[in-house]
């Protein structure tokens, strides 16, 4: 079923406000104008998936509105009064939906909007385009196409649950763009490193004179917003996100105005939140309203089929972007990287694309060239009998390591692992880490 957005148009103040409480409580998000000309300010700036429209309003008829519609994104439902049903299916003809004649059932209301979201649904379902750009053979990514394109119909709260680097935040992104609010803007927000008032003033905004601020909930308008790494919420955040969910509406910060609330949300993790909610680390009442829908995405070894198809991609898309001849990959340095577990996902295998095609263009490429830290084998750690070699071993594995899962974001790195950004740059001087800096920079 699509987005239950829906303007009502219709001057009768007790019509008006009958059909705005009866869709209201049948879970629609309702917004309401009186006249042509506050229906036209509003059409200008949102898109509803459905209007309801009274014929003869003050300032003219309600048919004027028909062609700044499209009406391959929203259909349109007339109402009319007994006498006027010509005109009404005139308004078919043009375009509309269907009509209704006063007065109305709200059986037969419910029943024909119900039927304009289906047809609208199933208008929007071809977006085949947009699935083919998850790459991979693999069973586990023919599932989730479909269980993508399954999820982005239905108007619920999503939960992706996946290691560092699986793609998250991508598999969100085409949640979106392949939902029906995907006209509506896709607001993310990075949770992790943020104090509480710096979160909750990105999330809900402020109206503190001279930190005025729109909030992602107020920008997202009907669109969605991605909460990345939702298991650093505060807690605060989270009893106030809560609240939020159950009620629809907010308070920017230093206001005492309502807004109203109506986007989706979808959020990541990579910890277990169940189990941060045995340990009260987590709102139980949040998960629940957050993981109305649960999606895992697997970590690239255990799909080890998508390895290839994805470093093709990866490389074609560096090399086309740069401009540079593709680097050559030996079938030894192919059947290494198909059997190469990949600790940093997908990120770390896009990163290694990228470095390979910015140092390798156009040369062959050896396994040692390949630099993925798998030389350093832990019976080799352990024969080392002096503890400042073995430190400065380790310690350069994993700066090596950190650097690939960043893709060479130094001060990513930095704060990561908890050092001054000057320290850590030495210390790529000084383990000779240079090429795994973030491309570009």
């Amino acid at each position: 079923m699509g987005y239950k957005k829906i303007l009502i148009v219709e001057d009768e103040p007790s019509t008006l406000n009958n059909l705005k409480t009866l869709l209201e409580f049948e879970g629609y998000a309702v917004d309401t104008a009186p006249d042509l000309a506050t229906a036209r300010r509003k059409l200008s700036k949102h898109l509803y998936p459905l209007v309801l429209l009274d014929l003869f309003l003050p300032d003219g008829n309600g048919l004027e509105l028909l062609p700044i519609i499209d009406k391959k994104r929203t259909k349109v439902v007339i109402l009319t009064a007994h006498g006027d049903v010509s005109t009404a299916v005139k308004a078919v003809r043009d375009g509309a939906f269907d009509f209704l004649e006063k007065p109305i059932t709200a059986r037969d209301l419910l029943k024909v909007l119900e039927r304009a979201l289906s047809e609208l649904g199933e208008e929007q379902e071809d977006k085949p385009d947009l699935l083919n750009t998850l790459i991979g053979n693999s069973p586990v990514v023919t599932e989730l196409r479909k269980k993508i394109s399954e999820i982005a119909r239905e108007d619920k709260n999503v939960l992706i649950r996946g290691e560092d680097g699986v793609g998250k935040t991508f598999i969100a992104e085409m949640i979106h763009h392949l939902s029906p609010r995907s006209s509506y803007p896709l607001v993310k927000v990075v949770v992790r490193g943020k104090e509480e008032f710096q979160l909750e003033k990105e999330l809900f905004g402020s109206r503190i004179p001279g930190k005025e601020y729109s909030g992602a909930f107020e920008r997202a308008g009907g669109g969605t917003v991605l909460l990345i790494g939702v298991e650093y919420l505060p807690k605060g955040i989270q009893k106030k996100l809560v609240e939020v969910l159950e009620n629809r509406k907010f308070v920017p910060l230093g206001d005492n105005r309502e807004v109203f609330f109506n986007s989706r949300i979808i959020s990541t993790t990579s910890k277990n939140l169940y189990e941060m909610v045995q340990a009260g680390e987590f709102d139980e009442n949040l998960l629940i309203k957050l993981d109305e829908i649960e999606l895992e995405i697997p970590p690239l070894r255990e799909r080890k089929e998508d390895i290839l198809p994805l470093l093709e991609y990866f490389i074609n898309q560096f090399a086309q972007e740069r401009g540079f001849e593709k680097p050559i990959l030996s079938e030894e340095v192919l059947d290494f990287l198909v059997n190469y577990d990949f600790p940093g996902n997908v990120r770390e295998l896009k990163n290694l694309a990228e470095r390979l095609v910015v140092v390798y263009h156009g040369k062959v490429v050896n396994i040692a060239d390949l630099n993925l830290g798998t030389t350093l084998k832990k019976d080799e750690l352990f024969n080392i009998k002096n503890w400042r070699e073995a430190k400065k071993k380790f310690e350069k594995e994993f700066l090596k390591r950190k650097l690939i899962e960043t893709g060479g974001d130094v001060k990513k790195v930095a704060k990561m692992i908890n050092l001054d950004i000057s320290n850590v740059y030495r210390k790529i001087k000084e383990y000779g880490l240079e090429d795994y800096l973030k491309m570009g920079r």
